[in-house]
């Protein structure tokens, strides 16, 4: 199987302490989040994944040269920050800033006090491919928390949207994981053959980010027993991959196959493993 049907990946569920007022939300970077910052970096030194996420609103323009040198070769989606008013997602690839706008904030942020909502339509008609990118050949739409929670069933049941889709990248800030997994269910049992790779803070205090970072997709039923074995926790949905716990600061790692060429019998000849080398690990 060539090299490039497979993709690593690391998604890291840090716990950010975020202060939010009636203009904009900011990250305090006090010494918690430095000790789990370095150690993302050394992380990605050593493991150099073809993508990274990190959590929304985890910018820090403290480690933006430590990122831009590290996406020479990879895709790193550095959570995002608010730009003037408005929450834009980083996206750095090949050594280059992308800033990419979310178009659906929630009640709970200051931006929808200076955001006009758009529907699901425009969105997909007219801003959608502003968060297309692609890895090795391969397609992935970057949707920002609410973004996903919007817009990606549709997607995923759109024939033209999403064909030749990997997978969906989703920093998030989510306060209430629960209904997300309940939309990521909808999504996957109409879709099998695309991952969702959802990186939620854990919140500092507040009212915000309660953890529970996961993934779906396609899985192998007994690479799912192997994980179970092996204490790794996802849930009994059929594409349901892994989950982080809700407390602790983790990263998760593993090395995902191409969804649209993988044999659903382990008898055939043309079977594929996936995921492979997948772990959960504590970052501090």
């Amino acid at each position: 199987m060539r090299k490039d049907n497979y993709l690593s990946l690391i998604s890291f569920q840090l716990k950010l302490e975020i202060v939010c007022n009636k203009d904009y939300d900011y990250i305090i970077t006090n010494d918690l989040y430095k000790k789990q910052m370095d150690e993302c970096i050394n992380i990605l030194k050593s493991l150099k994944p073809d993508i990274a996420i990190f959590p929304e609103m985890s910018f820090n323009e403290d480690y933006e040269k430590d990122i831009i040198i590290l996406s020479k070769d990879s895709l790193i989606v550095f959570g995002s920050t608010y730009v003037g008013n408005i929450n834009k997602t980083k996206v750095y690839q090949n050594g280059k800033l992308h800033e990419v706008i979310k178009y659906f904030p929630s009640g709970s942020e200051p931006m929808i006090r200076f955001f006009y909502t758009i529907d699901t339509d425009t969105f997909l008609n007219e801003h959608l491919r502003e968060h297309e990118f692609f890895v090795k050949g391969h397609k992935f739409y970057i949707l920002n928390c609410l973004e996903y929670y919007k817009v990606a069933y549709y997607i995923a049941r759109n024939r033209e949207l999403s064909k030749d889709l990997f997978g969906f990248l989703v920093p998030c800030s989510n306060s209430n994981p629960k209904v997300f997994i309940e939309e990521s269910m909808a999504i996957h049992n109409h879709n099998e053959n695309v991952y969702s790779f959802v990186c939620n803070r854990i919140k500092k205090d507040g009212n915000h980010g309660y953890g529970k970072s996961y993934i779906y997709g396609p899985i192998q039923y007994h690479e799912k027993d192997w994980l179970t074995e092996e204490g790794i926790d996802s849930d009994t949905h059929n594409c349901s991959i892994l989950k982080h716990d809700s407390s602790t600061p983790s990263y998760s790692y593993g090395i995902f196959a191409d969804p649209h060429i993988i044999s659903r019998f382990g008898r055939s000849d043309l079977y594929i493993n996936t995921p492979i080398n997948v772990t959960i690990k504590n970052l501090i």
